[in-house]
């Protein structure tokens, strides 16, 4: 028992070695450092035992490349003063030109920090990358007395804390800020993990992103990847569209609890950074779950009704009369026997370009609500013509049903409403859409390739998430499919999208 007891004594000495000992620190300037040593760094490590405030466990650093160091904190953190424990081939170490000393120097990582090992005539950089929990942002709500939220109707006073990983957009801001937080959605309400809307009482501008009051808490719940609201905007973003929602994927902590990955998101709404259609325009949503406070109207040949989301307005005043005169003006135009008349037709009333890359962005994906079912939003500024979007609500799409008509990648779908229908009768708007076609086919590795990046940023928070939700081995909304790992769930995206862009191929060919 003696001899075992000084055997860990030892290794425990050599261990503490590799970052204690592993260099000198020359101390008296008139001695020459060696100028023979090659700098580099050898290793890099954070004991729990030298951070006891904000680890819970070691963590190990990987260097990359000679040049490039990332370390990964299995638990979240509000700040990063951490003490580093590392060794190293040289004389001296600097962090952002300080010298530093492994176990005994406190450095702030929220930041990436350059880090500089130094010999007499010859240096070596590094970029240190200290991550916290999953890498993603960190968002805190505190509700009022920590009250649940429970309602989609009344919001409850909330403090937000928003602290950005190193390797974000703005590394290590932390912006905090008091508002109101409520639930959202229609059927994903009713989901395990909630969607949430959030209004701050002053406009705040999020991960880079315009200021702005209002903002949504997009759960992800339908979806596994959690990459299909993502992919679509992705789409959206190179496309003809005047504006899509911007995102940012975020953890989300709900009164000291992790509550999982969400996606933090644009509140749909009229302003100059969203929708952008002056302050007399308009933005609709195609709706067939209404609320009962919704302002709606019906159009003869659109399947569900048509709900004014803003401005605020009363039925029977001027902005209603307005608006509801347009469409059924602009349907009487579609469906007259002269609606292919580029003066006197629907081109009179609806913009071309944003009809079809809307639509083909909900075809491409084959989203289940886009055939004029809910979430089918429109835009109208005064003295303009009528345009598509903003894009939403993609979490049933690319193959997420299990449902013959929306799951296989065949076949067209979003042409079945009633007023696509009808334009894919108009030449001009058939002859438009190939051209289109032709474009985001073309762009298919730049949407892969925004679907790997957004998994490999991912692949720490998958799996929090999944020991939160427990989703990725279990049937989850009207999708009965078990993929089993996150790889596999990605790879089926991009699989069935593969198939879905040639079959779209040959149904576009045909017309």
């Amino acid at each position: 028992m003696r001899h075992l007891f000084w055997i860990f004594i030892l290794l425990g000495n050599l261990l503490l070695s590799n970052c204690s000992n592993s260099a000198k620190v020359n101390d008296k300037p008139d001695i020459p450092l060696d100028d023979t040593i090659e700098p580099r760094l050898l290793s890099m490590e954070f004991f729990a035992t030298d951070n006891p405030r904000e680890m819970v466990e070691n963590a190990v650093c990987e260097i990359i490349g000679d040049s490039v160091v990332h370390c990964w904190i299995p638990n979240i953190m509000q700040h990063k003063q951490l003490i580093p424990c590392f060794s190293f081939e040289g004389e001296r170490v600097y962090a952002e030109n300080q010298l530093i000393e492994s176990r005994v120097s406190v450095i702030d990582f929220t930041t990436p920090v350059l880090l500089i090992v130094k010999s007499q005539d010859k240096m070596k950089r590094y970029s240190v990358y200290v991550h916290a929990f999953t890498g993603l942002p960190v968002l805190w709500i505190e509700t009022e007395e920590k009250k649940e939220i429970i309602s989609k109707d009344s919001y409850i006073d909330a403090h937000f804390t928003l602290i950005e990983d190193v390797a974000t957009r703005s590394a290590g801001e932390v912006i905090k800020v008091e508002g109101k937080i409520k639930g959202r959605g229609n059927s994903t309400w009713a989901a395990a993990k909630k969607p949430y809307r959030i209004k701050f009482n002053s406009s705040v501008s999020l991960l880079d992103e315009p200021k702005d009051k209002s903002w949504v808490l997009l759960a992800n719940y339908m979806d596994k990847t959690m990459l299909r609201n993502s992919t679509a905007f992705y789409m959206g973003s190179i496309s003809n569209l005047e504006y899509t929602p911007k995102s940012h994927f975020v953890e989300v902590m709900m009164n000291g609890r992790y509550n999982g990955t969400y996606q933090l998101c644009d509140h749909l709404k009229i302003s100059p950074d969203r929708v952008n259609v002056g302050e007399d325009g308009f933005l609709l949503e195609i709706d067939g779950k209404t609320e009962f406070d919704d302002i709606i109207f019906n159009v003869e040949h659109i399947e569900n009704s048509v709900s004014i989301k803003d401005p605020d307005v009363a039925i029977g005043d001027g902005n209603y009369h307005y608006i509801r005169q347009f469409l059924s003006d602009a349907d009487a135009a579609l469906f007259s026997e002269k609606f292919t008349d580029s003066e006197h037709g629907w081109q009179k009333y609806l913009d071309i370009n944003s009809f079809v890359d809307w639509y083909l962005i909900n075809e491409i994906t084959k989203n289940l609500d886009a055939v004029f079912t809910t979430s089918c939003f429109m835009n109208l500024k005064r003295g303009e013509k009528l345009k598509m979007g903003p894009l939403w609500d993609f979490d049933l799409a690319m193959g997420n049903v299990y449902n013959s008509d929306v799951s296989s990648p065949e076949g067209l779908w979003v042409i079945k409403s009633q007023w696509y229908s009808r334009l894919f009768q108009d030449p001009v708007f058939v002859a438009k859409v190939k051209e289109r076609f032709n474009y985001f086919y073309s762009r298919q590795n730049d949407i892969f390739n925004d679907i790997n990046l957004n998994a490999q940023y991912l692949r720490y928070s998958v799996r929090e998430n999944d020991y939160k939700w427990n989703i990725l081995y279990s049937s989850i909304g009207p999708n009965t499919d078990v993929w089993g790992n996150y790889t596999n769930e990605v790879q089926h995206i991009k699989v069935w999208l593969t198939q879905r862009f040639e079959s779209l191929k040959k149904e576009f060919s045909r017309l």
